[in-house]
């Protein structure tokens, strides 16, 4: 079969492994799609990276084979699946840390999502794997991932309707924020990106005010959409510029979520006097529960929010540097590959 390997950020290539033998409580799964996250970009860009390194786990595929005990699904269903799996029994766990949970960390599908065949563990079919009745969502199906990364972060900001929203940076994450709140709640939203393109999608997908702040001054044009300031501000890219304009948007007792790691900025000044003062709260939400995976399959599966006008590029897996290249760019939405040609 055939296995995406990165070697280097200059050595990715295609190699020929043995499809991977199955237990009686497993399942094979022959890939149709699989997403670029950005932290696959990190994993092939950052030479800290041991490499080679799994890549890839926004996977929808085909149930090529089930083991003698599996029930729940059956040759040539269509599945959404994600990788990581909680032991619900720890320290992390008890108190819904579920990303902190070590067998979480340690669990996976295997051998990647970029390979033309995985292996599901029972774990992986109890709990984070789901039935696609309609082929005509499977692209759709491909974000059910990042889309629960970002329903378990929303789940932690209190929001009521009402709320004003500030969403900073307005990729691919940051259009689904938009257009989960928008959906989930009656709120009104502010957008903020450096890169018109990407501001008018949010637009189109929610966002009532938007602001560049390479050509306005953002944080007058975005305090006059809220007379208190921000109930919570969402960081989706994280650098000094982009918590400056949170800790001035934000209002006293507001929420400031920083859903991605700081972009080389490892060091980032806050100030704390105002933090303290003003009750601010400062938090981070990395990756997604199981829950949070079934309630954004729920959205997703037939069709309730629609993230396919944010594919930029569907690629056969040979063509992976083109789409990678597209990504970092930074110009495009999500890139999505497929290893049989009757899914291009």
């Amino acid at each position: 079969m055939k296995v995406l390997t990165c070697y280097s950020s200059e050595d990715i290539r295609i190699e020929d492994r043995p499809v991977p033998d199955i237990g009686d409580d497993e399942v094979l799964l022959k890939t149709v799609y699989c997403g670029l996250c950005g932290t696959d970009i990190v994993k092939i860009a950052n030479p800290g990276v041991k490499k080679p390194v799994p890549l890839g786990h926004e996977v929808v595929g085909l149930v090529e084979k089930t083991g003698a005990n599996v029930e729940k699904f059956k040759n040539d269903d269509f599945l959404a699946v994600s990788h990581h799996i909680p032991c619900f029994d720890c320290v992390y766990c008890d108190h819904l840390n579920f990303s902190m949970c070590r067998h979480f960390r340690n669990t996976n599908i295997y051998p990647q999502g970029f390979s033309e065949y995985i292996r599901l563990s029972a774990e992986h079919i109890k709990y984070n794997a789901f039935l696609i009745e309609d082929e005509k969502y499977l692209k759709n199906a491909v974000f059910m991932e990042p889309a629960a990364c970002c329903l378990r972060a929303v789940g932690r900001l209190n929001i009521k309707n009402g709320d004003s929203i500030l969403v900073i940076g307005c990729g691919t994450i940051g259009i689904i924020f938009i257009s989960l709140l928008r959906f989930l709640f009656r709120v009104r939203i502010a957008a903020v990106d450096i890169d018109d393109c990407k501001l008018s999608t949010a637009e189109r997908f929610g966002a009532e005010l938007i602001a560049n702040p390479e050509i306005q001054d953002t944080v007058s044009s975005i305090k006059s959409f809220s007379d208190t300031g921000f109930d919570a501000a969402i960081l989706t890219y994280t650098s000094q510029g982009t918590v400056s304009t949170a800790m001035e948007a934000i209002r006293a007792g507001g929420i400031i979520l920083v859903f991605a790691g700081p972009s080389g900025e490892w060091k980032i000044s806050v100030d704390f006097e105002s933090l303290y003062k003003n009750e601010v709260m400062l938090l981070s939400s990395y990756s997604a529960s199981p829950q949070s995976c079934s309630k954004s399959f729920e959205l997703l599966k037939d069709g309730k929010i629609d993230y396919t006008p944010i594919i930029s590029g569907v690629f056969p897996v040979e063509d992976f540097r083109e789409g990678l290249e597209m990504a970092l760019s930074q110009k495009y939405f999500k890139i999505i590959y497929y290893f049989d040609g009757q899914f291009k």
